[in-house]
């Protein structure tokens, strides 16, 4: 079932998997290799995700608050259109990532910007979702809204997170439940 909850649960994957990107990208200017293949996982899982399964949901949810409260949805404003904009960045960095793989030469700086630029934006859009739009869907939907938004989405498995997960991501899903292995074992 779809609720706040469930989508506060998606922010904290997508937020560790922010995290590791930005692990990664911290070793470039110190001279050390990433692990490429990590990042260009995180990349595809961005491009993948967001845009098949979280997102939707969110905009189902958005679209009945503007039907419940119109005036809390307007100063959220075009929730859609950053959603848009979120996919276009993702694409782009994705983008950037897969030219490395082209053997292209990419600046190191230029990398580096790209990675941090896209985390902050990343970061920026999940903080106006947690601390202006979910509390207000919080407040403005009851449970009958809550199982309407559910019956309207289709069920689709986060490809990282879910299970089964899917086979594109089971080196970045690896990796991930090492890092938190080993930061347990700290």
């Amino acid at each position: 079932m779809i609720d706040i909850a469930t989508l506060r649960a998606e922010h904290r994957e997508i937020a560790r998997l922010l995290a590791a990107l930005e692990q990664q990208v911290a070793l470039l200017p110190c001279g050390r290799t990433p692990d490429y293949e990590l990042v260009r996982g995180i990349a595809e899982y961005f491009c993948d995700y967001p845009a098949l399964c979280h997102h939707p949901k969110e905009d189902a949810v958005f679209a009945r608050l503007r039907l419940k409260a119109p005036k809390a949805a307007a100063a959220i404003g075009d929730l859609a259109a950053e959603h848009r904009e979120v996919g276009a960045r993702v694409a782009a960095f994705r983008d950037l990532v897969a030219t490395l793989y082209r053997d292209a030469v990419v600046p190191r700086e230029k990398l580096v910007s790209a990675a941090r630029d896209f985390i902050a934006a990343e970061r920026r859009h999940m903080a106006m979702e947690e601390e202006r739009f979910f509390p207000a869907a919080e407040k403005a939907l009851a449970a009958e809204d809550w199982a309407a938004i559910d019956t309207a989405l289709t069920d689709v498995v986060d490809p990282l997170f879910g299970e089964p997960a899917d086979a594109r991501f089971a080196g970045l899903r690896e990796q991930l439940l090492s890092w938190e292995r080993e930061a347990r074992a700290e």
